[in-house]
């Protein structure tokens, strides 16, 4: 079933008629609905792009140093419900969502309404219901985080990063959407236990544990992680063992809010070895890396640097 992007809009705006919402409906709940998938990523990049920030103090939320709490569009948040749930027959619901945005260098610390804590990594973002913990316990992250989840079987904590789910009951993880060059997600399981998922496959972690995943993914294949590059952001530091020189870039690019455009000459089997303090500028960690490599830098406005050849 084929659907058009202006039935779509009409739907998340509530402007559809009685037949239109069932036939809308009827499609949302297909398994495959790549022309509302893609539809779904634009307003994403849309709705970020506009988004009202307006500072909010709740009474069940203890916030610490946080940037802003960002009133999101009611369009994109009727998606997200509509997009994860995917349950035929069920009425669209207008929620109210809430964004934790960290613009700044620093790390964020947020307390869930459920005593859960959250580290949000700089230049990242957390989207949450204002019904958590209500009825569910839902996150979704861009960027960075590491979760101290609060044990509640009744209420599986879950956060979101793209297609893939991440789900757990009491424990302590990081994920990452933003530290490698291809786009590859990473779970790392530092305590506890956490079930991974897409729509096809799925697997168990365990302590130590970590599993990537992109648009190539096929299945998981848990692999060892190494605990300090892992959790360098929360100790203050941007720390590389052996990493892929791109993916360095990438993680710089993350942590600094800066953008890093890379020569194809440099992709590849290169890779950098070191430990920088979190505050050390830019320039001063890429000057480092091109005295092992050999690249030069060019300075193109005021955040973006060029890594191009000598």
């Amino acid at each position: 079933m084929n659907i058009d992007n202006s039935l779509l809009e009409k739907y998340f705006k509530g402007s559809c008629t009685d037949e239109e919402v069932k036939l809308v409906e009827a499609y949302l709940s297909l398994p495959e609905t790549s022309e509302a998938d893609d539809w779904f990523e634009h307003m994403y990049e849309e709705s970020a792009a506009t988004r009202v920030v307006s500072i909010k103090r709740t009474p069940y939320r203890n916030w610490y140093g946080v940037a802003a709490t960002v009133a999101v569009l009611i369009s994109f948040g009727a998606w997200m419900w509509q997009w994860q749930q995917k349950t035929p027959g069920k009425q669209m619901m207008a929620m109210n969502w809430d964004t934790l945005a960290n613009a700044g260098n620093d790390i964020k610390l947020m307390t869930m309404a459920d005593g859960s804590e959250v580290w949000l990594a700089p230049h990242s973002s957390l989207i949450y219901n204002q019904q958590y913990n209500d009825t569910s316990r839902e996150l979704w992250l861009e960027g960075e985080g590491y979760f101290n989840v609060k044990q509640d079987p009744g209420r599986p904590f879950s956060v979101h990063t793209g297609r893939l789910k991440t789900t757990a009951l009491g424990t302590a993880f990081n994920i990452a959407t933003n530290n490698k060059a291809d786009g590859t997600i990473e779970v790392s399981l530092l305590e506890g236990k956490v079930s991974v998922a897409t729509s096809t496959f799925s697997c168990i972690l365990h302590p130590g544990q970590m599993v990537a995943f992109n648009n190539d993914t096929t299945t998981f294949v848990p692999v060892m992680f190494n605990r300090q590059e892992v959790t360098d952001w929360r100790q203050g530091k941007i720390v590389f063992d052996q990493t892929p020189l791109e993916d360095a870039f990438a993680r710089i690019q993350a942590r600094k809010g800066c953008k890093i455009i890379v020569d194809p000459a440099f992709k590849g089997k290169r890779k950098v070895s070191g430990i920088f303090p979190a505050s050390t500028p830019v320039e001063n960690i890429l000057e480092a890396m091109q005295y092992v490599h050999g690249f030069r830098i060019e300075k193109r406005g005021t955040n973006t640097y060029a890594i191009v050849t000598p």
